[in-house]
């Protein structure tokens, strides 16, 4: 690590952590106001554009990272075709290294029913913001750009590179994606380029995040024989024997996979055994007919110590089974998304200064945590080789995907010092 910073340098970031709050909620605000929904993936051009030139006028140099219509229809197939845009920024230090790099995805999923208040508002009661996407995780990319802007407008000059990325597609996963999956290809994120990653995302403003469980997206089709509704007899039930299967996994595998726990603690702890859940199924043509397919998705997790083949093995040992029972029954696996449970080492400089400093703020050391679910930290230790990546930035875990989310202003607060000692003390200053 460069060297600490003195205690007149901590208390000045301090201060102007909390000077620089009103502008972060002012941008954050207008984050919210842009609805970039996704699927399919809306307004991303314009929520990129917003980001860059907020770098752009606190001092940064930007790029826009664009997709070919070739690039959009290959990485983001349920994109319905919309452009994708990712943005970055730099911010050169007095030294080439090393670089810190701050990453949030600008994408939120769906309204859905049932609010109180605009999703797209940005109101403030009762010290909370409100609107899709404050917690997961416009409020992230807010906290890590006005972070680093605390630390300038305490007259500090950083020895180390600042980046900073806001990126497409996180909510929609995919082994490969036109947001962090892309800056990893491209070579934005890379080892020997990128020291240091930082993913703001929403794990509680006390704990550091240093990886996820694994997943398997997977659809899962039965094929039969069709027949007439009043002779079924003569035909091979798709949806009877999908049925089965699905009592199958829940009644005989899902017991197996709730004794399998996570060997570090998960937010929330509800979500710390390894689970398997049927998402959506369709079948059939007609009421009067024998359906001779049925199709059904699945969402399977991994706790630390499982393998995604054993994963995958399980649940076609089950399919294998049932055609095996009955003649002129078919099956079909196939994948959408797959990845492995993700783990760092806590012992590493970037860890050690993030717990340091939610020790000064908060005056209690750190919880040490895995994600429920997974996110982009993955691209970034599994893809570009870079073992000091975290998750950290304000917002509670239980606030994402939910009906009136919100963010509380303490917590964005909190964050902004946070991440503000914790840069300064890994780069250095002058």
């Amino acid at each position: 690590m460069p060297g600490t910073l003195s205690p007149a340098q901590r208390d000045a970031i301090l201060r102007c952590a909390g000077d620089v709050l009103e502008e972060a909620i002012a941008f954050l605000q207008d984050l919210l106001r842009i609805p970039t929904v996704n699927p399919p993936g809306e307004a991303y051009p314009e929520c990129a554009r917003y980001i860059g030139e907020r770098l752009q006028a606190l001092g940064y140099g930007v790029e826009y990272i664009e997709l070919s219509p070739a690039e959009v229809a290959e990485l983001a197939p349920y994109g319905s075709g919309l452009p994708r845009v990712n943005v970055l920024g730099r911010l050169s230090g007095s030294l080439p290294a090393p670089v810190l790099h701050f990453n949030g995805h600008m994408d939120v999923v769906p309204v859905g029913s049932g609010w109180s208040c605009d999703p797209f508002g940005g109101a403030i009661s009762s010290g909370r913001i409100y609107g899709r996407g404050a917690s997961d995780m416009k409020g992230g990319i807010a906290a890590q750009v006005y972070a680093i802007e605390a630390i300038r407008r305490a007259g500090i000059q950083l020895q180390g590179t600042i980046e900073q990325s806001g990126v497409v597609d996180e909510e929609s996963t995919g082994n490969r994606n036109a947001g962090m999956g892309l800056l990893v290809e491209r070579g934005y994120i890379a080892s020997g380029r990128t020291d240091y990653v930082v993913i703001t995302e929403p794990l509680n403003v006390d704990n550091i995040c240093l990886g996820h469980r694994g997943a398997i997206w997977g659809e899962i089709t039965t094929t039969g024989r069709q027949s007439h509704g009043s002779t079924p007899e003569r035909g091979v039930n798709a949806i009877e024997h999908m049925a089965d299967f699905i009592a199958e996994a829940l009644y005989e595998l899902k017991p197996r996979l709730l004794q399998r726990h996570n060997s570090v603690p998960v937010v929330p702890e509800s979500a710390s055994a390894a689970s398997l859940s049927f998402g959506t199924i369709a079948g059939g043509t007609n009421i009067n007919s024998v359906p001779d397919r049925c199709t059904v998705t699945f969402d399977r997790r991994l706790v630390m110590g499982e393998q995604l083949e054993d994963a995958r093995n399980e649940i076609r040992e089950l399919l294998e089974r049932r055609a095996r029972m009955q003649s002129g029954l078919g099956y079909s696996y196939t994948e959408r998304y797959a990845t492995g449970p993700t783990w760092v080492s806590s012992d590493t400089p970037l860890v050690r200064a993030f717990a340091a400093s939610i020790q000064e703020v908060l005056g209690r050391p750190p919880g040490y945590v895995c994600s429920p679910g997974t996110d982009d930290q993955r691209f970034v230790v599994h893809n570009a080789g870079i073992e000091q990546c975290i998750v950290y930035g304000p917002g509670e875990i239980i606030q994402t995907h939910v009906v009136d989310e919100s963010l509380a202003i303490d917590d964005l607060l909190t964050s902004i010092k946070v991440m503000a000692l914790a840069a300064a003390n890994l780069l250095g200053v002058s």
